[in-house]
Order: C-alpha cells, then structure tokens, then sequence
C-alpha cells in the first residue's frame, strides 16, 4: 500500500492546525479528571495527534505532541504527563506513523503493542506491587465493612451480603495472580480502541489510506497455538501456575481477536446495508460467552480456515 500524497499546500498545516491538535488531544485526556464517565475519552485522547500526523509531517506532529504533553502537566502534574506521552500519545503515533509510511494499520497496531508491552514489563519489574494493589484496591472496597453496611442498610439480607464478599474474595484472589495479563490486554484494549476510531474516520474521509480488508484477514502463527498448549500443560508445574495463566489469557485474548475477524469476514460479505453489518458484529458481542466463543473460533480457524468457504471460486483459465 502506498500512503497518499498531500498537495504542497497541505504538506506542512497551518499553526491553527497544530494547535488545535495538542489542545484537543490534551482536553481530552483531562476530561475524566473532572467527569470520571468521560473515561472513554481520555483513552481515546491520541486521536488528534494521530490525525496531526497523516495531514502534516512528523515535525508538526511532535511539536503537538509536546504541547498536550506540557498542557496536561500544567493542569496537573509531571506524573500524568508522563503517563499521557508514553502510554497513550506515542503508541498512537506509531500506528499513525506506520499509515504515514505505507505500512498499514496493523502493522502500526503491532508497533504500538510491542512499546507498550515493553513498558508494562519494565513498570511490573520496578513497581510490580504498586500496580497489583491499583487493580485489586477497588475490589477490596467492594467487600470493605462499609460498603457491606451500605448493602444491608438498603435491604440486602445478611446471607446475600456475605456471599456478595466471598464473590468479590473470589476476584480478587484470581486478579492478584493475573493482574499482569490485565495490564497488557488493557493496553492491547487501549490500542484497539484508537485504531478503530481512526480507522472509521479515515474510512469516511479519506479511504486511500487503508488496505481494504485488512483486520478481516488476521491470522496468527502455529507459534502461537504452541504457545498456548504449552502455557496450559505450565499449569500443571505449581511454580510455574501463575505465569502460565497470565500467558494463557493474553494468548486467549489474541485468539479471540483472530475469531473476531473471522466473524466481520463474514459480517462483510452479507447482502446487506453496512448498519446491518454492524449490528450481526454487535449482536455476535453482545452474548455473554462471546470472549470463549470468539476465543475458540479463532484457535481453530488455525486448521480449518473458516474464511475460505466464503471466499468466491477462482475463475477458470
């Protein structure tokens, strides 16, 4: 795929552009400061700066870039700036920069994953506790004393309450051995989020970007499937359980990823409206095993390549 290319007028934009991208990208970012339901919104912040890059060059982009940067640390603090530029602001430029290059979405999707996986790991190395006690703090307040008082003083009965704390127990226990693979599919989350966004708006205004079909056609490596059957014989070794279930969720999680493409494969080959296409996708969402369905269609696309049956017979000669 080849990027297209900007007109000479529109090679560099305007300062009003530039701006405005880091202005944009950094109130968004501190929108749930002050709206905690506006969450999605902060995890979504990169988008102007991702649309900065493909309209400009990458110097423009980096001058925006320092502008959020500096925008959310005067509004805040040096810790959330931090936390905007490397989380959320430069995964979200190597995947604009990947389209910017010609070298398509996933592929971007990819770069951006394998930086945030490298900072994950560094920050479960340094501060791996801190991290933990994030994920499980607001577990430990939902079967806090006060919250159980809370639930009996609105009619709950003592039995419910007590069988909501061991539910809540429950969770927790698990999330402190798999609070790792939650980091790295948040971030994955996180990625896939601004991916798609981008990917909608350019679909809409300007297509030359995008390899058509290009997310339908995901399909990971046999390395992954070995790495899967390997994780769940680790479960067996006790010193090896903990790491072996977090390995096991990521993989899942990819592999759920892969059945989801399976699924908007077919979803796109229906005669049909695009809304209608949509709604097969949401509706396949919506059900409540949809990650163990997902995940179990896309482990044995593997051998059986569910796509191929809807592929159009080759035409003779």
């Amino acid at each position: 795929m080849s990027a297209p290319v900007p007109a000479e007028d529109e090679a560099e934009p305007r300062l009003g552009s530039l701006l405005g991208a880091g202005v944009l990208a950094a109130g968004l970012f501190a929108a749930p400061r002050y709206l905690p339901i506006l969450l999605p919104l902060g995890l979504v912040s990169p988008l102007p700066l991702m649309l900065q890059r493909l309209r400009g060059s990458a110097g423009s982009t980096a001058l925006a870039t320092v502008l959020a940067t500096a925008l959310v640390g005067a509004l805040f603090t040096p810790g959330p700036a931090l936390w905007f530029l490397a989380v959320l602001a430069a995964p979200g430029l190597l995947i604009a920069e990947s389209l910017a290059r010609g070298r398509g979405l996933l592929r971007g999707c990819g770069w951006a994953f394998a930086l945030l996986v490298t900072e994950i790991g560094l920050a479960l190395l340094f501060a791996g506790e801190a991290l933990a006690e994030q994920v499980l703090a607001p577990l430990e307040e939902l079967r806090s004393e006060a919250f159980l008082g809370e639930l009996k003083a609105g009619g709950v009965a003592d039995d419910r309450a007590t069988a909501w704390a061991e539910q809540v127990g429950t969770l927790r226990g698990a999330l402190s051995i798999v609070f790792p693979a939650f980091y790295v599919i948040g971030g994955a989350m996180v990625i896939l989020a601004n991916a798609t966004l981008l990917r909608l708006y350019l679909l809409r205004r300007d297509p030359g970007w995008l390899e058509d079909g290009e997310f339908e056609r995901v399909r990971w490596s046999l390395g992954l499937v070995a790495t899967f059957v390997l994780a769940g014989a680790a479960v067996a070794v006790p010193a090896a359980r903990p790491a072996a279930y977090n390995v096991l969720l990521v993989v899942a999680f990819f592999f759920s990823l892969q059945g989801l493409a399976v699924v908007a494969f077919y979803a796109r080959r229906l005669a049909g409206p695009p809304l209608l296409r949509w709604a097969v996708v949401m509706l396949v969402l919506a059900n409540p095993w949809a990650p163990q369905i997902l995940a179990l269609l896309g482990l044995f696309d593997n051998w059986f390549d569910f796509r191929r049956w809807a592929e159009p017979p080759p035409e003779e000669g």
